[in-house]
């Protein structure tokens, strides 16, 4: 068959059209191809420096707890830390001479939407780069929500302590753990088989035998768990026991959170109530303040259900009642470490002392060590009468120290301030009374319900900035909540102290959705203060 040349230049033709139109899709493939991987690699960056700014989170955390709790700055000095936007940036927040303005229970201007990358810097439409820190706030034993500052870990019964607690006195560990919510025989004496050295079984308990029956590929560690998630693996424990039915882990998170701690937020760009793409949205508030609130109605569903549910009704988790990790520095106001009142060496003790308190005051406790021996503890000190030979003749001396009056009082807690009769510069496990949750406290030994009662009545709110008698463990005695042996006992179990502290991190860029969340455990015994923690939340 042959073609005219007409029909030959339209063959030609209509190949070369079909190439170019190859060549255009391709280009277009390409050019699609090439641009889906931009997006990503601008994602990929922007998720990257979202946990950098995490990261920022944590070195601010740790730059807090370091600071000096003496350090003061006057109020001009305050004002002056702010730029002419009204800003609070993050290398102004992390000066050790702010550290008195460094609350750290609840404190939004602090930890809330801290600046970290300036709007301005890179990419403007991403907005500034920030980091929110925030915990747990927990009112009458229930979940109420977030609040911005950190938790004190000493507020948590630590698993060493009950470990400590049963190896004193058989049963005494595991009736601790049993005031736990929903901890049956069973789990305490399998978790306590659990973290014990030995092999031997209690008599509910599980030990290697038991898990080597059931095929599980794994045995107890005999030892501290390193995380509480480890407590998964015991003998009849759930995650809704230890960790409630929060799976996004956000403590039940609401708008009223937000509402009550920061009334001027950007409700638009808030890390926590981003917008999502394909769902409803609430547009009406309460206020008309937050009437232009564009906040998905489905994220309320997935922040709600933290607390367990049992026979006596809603109640903590465990993952809010237990640590591994507390501890706490025995130092004076100064950061050094404390005088040991039972040292040996009696000329070297009284120069010590002479420095941090008055002349009656040493010259009393030097007369209880060359008489008495050592102090077993201080409250062995109040209103104590030390009778002395001199030149054959008796003298009779008075405490200094007293809690039915205001000088001795006072006498006695600037004694507590600088002196311990323990020579270790850290202690951990003990309970922090003034924050603890009541049902940890019951689980001390030493207290019953109606003693526990009596200290959450009158301890005040938690997180406030302990004065005066407060801020040691013997307002319990001036209080006649108990008498001094109760207090000699409770002195080796509780504490207003605590330098361990956990929190939530959010890194977020106010013009857009990209964040990167964590929880940290940041450990302040140490110089300078280091995590010991960090769980990468993202994917939730």
């Amino acid at each position: 068959m042959t073609f005219s040349v007409k029909s030959r230049r339209g063959i030609i033709l209509f190949l070369v059209s079909i190439v170019i139109a190859m060549l255009a899709v391709g280009s277009l493939s390409l050019l699609a191809l090439l641009t889906t991987e931009y997006e990503a690699a601008i994602f990929r960056g922007d998720e990257i420096q979202a946990g950098q700014l995490v990261q920022s989170g944590m070195e601010f955390l740790g730059q807090t707890l370091g600071s000096s709790e003496s350090s003061s700055i006057s109020e001009t000095e305050w004002s002056n830390s702010f730029d002419s936007s009204g800003s609070f940036y993050f290398s102004q927040q992390i000066s050790a001479e702010q550290s008195r303005f460094h609350r750290l229970y609840d404190n939004p201007v602090q930890f809330c939407g801290v600046e970290v990358v300036p709007g301005h810097w890179d990419r403007p439409s991403r907005g500034a780069g920030r980091f929110t820190v925030f915990s747990p706030r927990i009112e009458q034993d229930k979940l109420k929500g977030i609040r911005f500052g950190l938790v004190n870990e000493s507020t948590r019964l630590h698993l060493g302590t009950v470990l400590e607690w049963e190896t004193e006195l058989a049963g005494q560990g595991s009736h601790a753990l049993l005031k736990l919510p929903g901890m049956t025989p069973t789990m305490a004496d399998s978790i306590l088989d659990w973290i014990d050295a030995d092999k031997t079984h209690r008599s509910s308990g599980a030990e290697l035998d038991y898990y080597e029956r059931i095929g599980v590929a794994y045995r107890p560690r005999n030892a501290l768990p390193a995380t509480l998630e480890e407590l998964l693996l015991v003998r009849d424990v759930t995650r809704s026991l230890l960790f409630g039915t929060d799976e996004k882990f956000f403590y039940g998170a609401d708008m009223n959170d937000l509402q009550r701690f920061q009334p001027e937020i950007d409700w638009q760009n808030d890390l926590l109530f981003q917008p999502r793409e394909g769902v409803e949205t609430i547009n009406s508030m309460d206020s008309t303040e937050f009437s232009e609130t564009n906040i998905p109605a489905s994220f309320f569903d997935d922040l709600t259900g933290t607390n367990i549910e049992t026979e006596n009704g809603t109640v903590l988790p465990w993952c809010f009642l237990l640590t591994t990790l507390s501890a706490e520095k025995l130092v004076d106001p100064t950061g050094n470490a404390k005088i040991f009142l039972n040292d040996s060496n009696l000329e070297f003790l009284g120069e010590q002392l002479r420095g941090k308190l008055d002349e009656e005051s040493c010259q009393f406790i030097l007369a209880w060590r060359r008489n008495n021996g050592l102090i077993d503890d201080p409250v062995d000190l109040l209103d104590a009468v030390i009778e002395e030979k001199e030149n054959e003749k008796e003298l009779k001396s008075k405490s200094p120290f007293s809690l039915e009056n205001s000088v001795g009082e006072e006498k006695f807690l600037t004694l507590l301030d600088v002196a311990s009769v323990s020579s270790e510069i850290v202690v951990s496990g003990r309970i922090n009374v003034n924050e603890a949750p009541q049902i940890v406290l019951e689980t001390v030994p030493e207290l019953d319900k109606q003693t526990v009662l009596q200290i959450v009545n009158r301890r005040g709110v938690p997180g406030e900035k302990r004065q005066g008698k407060y801020r040691h463990l013997i307002w319990l005695l001036s209080e006649k909540i108990v008498d001094k042996a109760m207090m000699k006992k409770l002195s080796k179990r509780l504490t207003t102290g605590g330098d361990v502290y956990r929190a939530q991190i959010i890194g977020f860029f106010d013009g857009q959705g990209t964040v990167n969340r964590a929880e940290v455990v940041i450990d302040a015994t140490v110089k300078p203060p280091r995590p010991v923690f960090t769980k990468n939340l993202s994917s939730l």
